[in-house]
This record gives structure tokens, sequence and C-alpha cells, in this order.
């Protein structure tokens, strides 16, 4: 009993402390703002939390993200690609051996075949001679080719950028808001973590994936990682694409929409679903290549009817 005494008196001494700091008379409104002071911090810690994962805080979050979308493509001078380059030219070098004297056997099979004598659709000699002319010349240049890619990437972002300058930034307004900006800021960060890294696996693998695209079993499973690390490439100028053009239109809107926070984190949604798309394109693309497929297919009948 003195203890269940004890603490109501500390808790009526409380509440007076919190009356003289609201300066209220009415102590029944000042616990429910107690809580939601509460409920906000509670908010705002987890927020922070977030950021704390992706090392990063509330302050720094637009400087990272507008770092990570503005800054150049430098996968092939990243330590690791260096250290794969003459690893994995070996064994493309190896691969491609392998390759002439395999697909030579085939070459004389088919020429003393005498059924395809005259047949040249199809015939696995062009086939043969095209890529053991085309091989060499991406061992060759593979390097400088895929540093044009990453730089026209660069050049697109940054343009896409550069048109962005003008816009407004939209801050949170209250402890909620800041909980679902640090979310998708973090999605976003995250994203552009895994492109680094799926783009970056690719540049140094490159000429490995290469060497399976020589072969017909492996051929399939080479072009699809050779588009998963196109799609992850580019996913970072669609994505600002997405962000200038959502914001550039949301800008245009009438007053209060214009500001309205609601709407940009629509805009900022659309975008982690787009790069949510990207880096589930392995899995997806099973699923998009038939329906793609499809759409070509009843377009062109519908031309041949007309």
């Amino acid at each position: 009993m003195r203890y269940f005494l004890l603490i109501l008196l500390l808790c009526l001494s409380l509440v007076n402390v919190a009356a003289a700091d609201y300066k209220t008379p009415d102590p029944y409104q000042i616990i429910p703002d107690l809580i939601a002071k509460g409920f906000d911090k509670i908010l705002e810690n987890q927020a922070d939390n977030l950021y704390s994962s992706v090392g990063t805080n509330g302050t720094n979050v637009s400087t990272l993200l507008t770092s990570m979308l503005y800054q150049k493509n430098e996968f092939l001078v990243n330590p690791g690609v260096q250290k794969m380059k003459d690893f994995t030219a070996f064994w493309f070098f190896a691969f491609y051996i392998i390759f002439l004297l395999v697909g030579g056997i085939g070459v004389m099979r088919e020429a003393a075949d005498n059924s395809s004598f005259g047949n040249d659709n199809g015939s696995w000699r062009n086939q043969y001679i095209e890529i053991a002319i085309f091989a060499p010349l991406v061992w060759a240049f593979y390097l400088y080719g895929l540093q044009w890619l990453f730089s026209l990437e660069w050049v697109l972002t940054k343009s896409a950028y550069l048109e962005a300058m003008d816009l407004i930034a939209y801050t949170p307004t209250n402890a909620l808001d800041y909980l679902m900006f640090s979310i998708i800021n973090v999605a976003l960060i995250i994203a552009l973590y895994i492109r680094y890294l799926v783009v970056g696996l690719v540049s140094a693998f490159f000429l490995l994936i290469a060497a399976a695209a020589l072969f017909p079993p492996t051929r399939g499973f080479a072009k699809m990682l050779f588009s998963y690390g196109a799609v992850m490439l580019f996913s970072r100028f669609i994505m600002s694409m997405i962000l200038v053009g959502g914001t550039s239109i949301m800008s245009g809107l009438p007053f209060p929409l214009n500001i309205n926070l609601a709407i940009y984190l629509v805009i900022v949604l659309v975008a982690f679903i787009f790069t949510t798309v990207c880096i589930l394109y392995p899995i997806l693309s099973p699923f998009i290549s038939p329906l793609r497929y499809l759409i070509v297919s009843r377009s062109l009948y519908g031309q041949g009817r007309r």
C-alpha cells in the first residue's frame, strides 16, 4: 500500500511539473499530449535506426542519395574488378580454344553430311565463323565497350539530374512523415547498392559470361545475365526520370497540391516499385517475355488480317 501511494504521488508530481511546462490549467490534456509526444519520439527513433543501418542520418540522407544518383560509374576501377580481369581473360581464352576445336568438329561433320549440301540457312558453319571472328574482338575491346556504356548511362542520368536542380525540396513535417520518408529513402539507397553490386559483378565476370555464350547449352543463361546487368545499369537513369518527371508535374499542380507530401510520397514510391522490378528481373523475365511475344503476335496478326 505504501508503494502504491508513493507511485501515485510521483505521478501527480510529474503531472504538476508537466502542467507548469505546458502552462495549461487543463490537466486532462497533459497526459494525451505526453503520450502523443512519446509516440512521435518512438517513430523518430525508428526512422533514425533505419538511417543508421545504411550509414547515414536524417540530415545527410539527401546528400547521400544525390551523390549516388549523380556519381560516375566507376565499376571498372574497382579493385575487385581489376583483380578478376586477368583471371577471366585467361579462362575466356581457354574456352575460346575449346570452342574452336569442338565447333570445328561440328563444321567438318556438317560438311561431310550430304543432306546439308547447299543449305546455308541455319548452317552451323556460318555461326561458327561469326563467333570465331567476333569473340577475339570482345576479348580485346570489352573494357573500352563497357566504359563507353557506363559513360553513356552517366551522361543520361546527369542530364536528368540537372533538370531537377530547380525543383522544390520536400521535407517531412511530422514524425509519421519522417518515418515514411526514412523507409522509402533507405529502400532507394539499398536498391542503388544492389545496382552497384550487380553491375560490378557482371563487369568483373564479363568475359566468363561471354565464354558461356559461346556454347548453346549455356547461351540462354549468359544472355539473361547480360540483360540483367544492362537493366540494373540503366535503372538509375529511369529512376531519376521518374523522380524528375513526377516532381515537375507536381510543381505545376494548383496550390495546395503542389506542396502535398502525400503526392510526393507516391512519386517516390513509384520509383521504388520500378527499382524493385529491376532487381527482380531474373524472376520476372520468364513471365514478361511470353507476354511481350503475345502482344507482338497479336499486333502482327491484326496487320495481316487488314
